[in-house]
């Protein structure tokens, strides 16, 4: 076993030389908090027969982040073809915006391609249709957001993949089929929350060792005992709940 004294004189002088502006103040609450933590992992250390370290990549907030908002590509100005004219999205707001307090012939005369009530129909019906695509995606970001901000504050992994399936979960919930997570969309996400990648070192103990191992003959012997009931079962009668919204 390591000398105790020694270690810890060695690391004060480590903190001394890092923090050299922190000596001599008084301890604060948080101060008190952190000192009780670093000495539960360094009893730990200290206690553990084997050590190994672990890299693991995952996806957190951006610590060097500026704060600077991000401003996401505009898309809504890519003209649509409605009728043979084309119009970009804005432009049909406006349109739509006007024909609530005017009659159709001073539409006409204001925008003169409009040509008949059916090809404004049209374009009211797009601009229907985009807004509640907006709003659904709206939806999709915020889930995916929570569920981002639930892994982090529980310390577990999360990558693109998972980023991408949470996305497409709810998109399937708000009827968007052909929504598919795409990677330009999850680089948008990142970086309208300030999200990258990092690499995080783990330090795991004989003892976490152990579990995990008994995690593992655990996770072998379900698999063993499902395959052994699953004949028993119809289909219809067996669910996957990774692909369910079970907890």
């Amino acid at each position: 076993m390591a000398n105790v004294n020694n270690v810890l004189y060695l690391f004060g002088n480590l903190v001394r030389q890092k923090y050299p502006a922190f000596s001599g103040t008084e301890p604060s609450p948080k101060d008190h908090e952190l000192a009780g933590q670093l000495f539960l992992l360094f009893d730990q250390l200290l206690n553990a027969a084997e050590l190994e370290f672990e890299n693991i990549k995952t996806l957190d907030f951006d610590a060097d982040d500026d704060g600077e908002e991000y401003q996401e590509e505009n898309k809504d100005d890519t003209p649509c073809n409605i009728d043979g004219t084309r119009y970009s999205y804005n432009t049909m707001c406006d349109i739509v915006e006007y024909s609530k307090n005017h009659t159709f012939n001073s539409l006409r005369s204001r925008y003169r391609r409009i040509k008949s009530k059916q090809q404004l129909h049209r374009i009211k019906q797009h601009v229907k249709e985009q807004g509640t695509k907006f709003y659904k995606l709206q939806r999709v970001d915020e889930f995916v957001y929570v569920e981002f901000m639930h892994a982090r504050r529980y310390f577990l992994p999360i990558h693109d993949a998972d980023i991408r399936q949470l996305a497409i979960k709810k998109a399937r919930e708000t009827n968007m089929n052909d929504f598919v997570a795409s990677h330009h969309w999850i680089l948008n996400f990142k970086r309208r929350h300030h999200i990258s990648s990092r690499k995080i070192t783990k330090l795991v103990t004989s003892h976490h060792l152990e579990d995990r191992n008994e995690i593992l003959k655990s996770a072998e012997n379900f698999v063993k005992k499902v395959k052994d009931m699953a004949p028993k079962y119809t289909e219809d009668h067996i669910l996957n709940t990774d692909q369910s919204s079970f907890k």
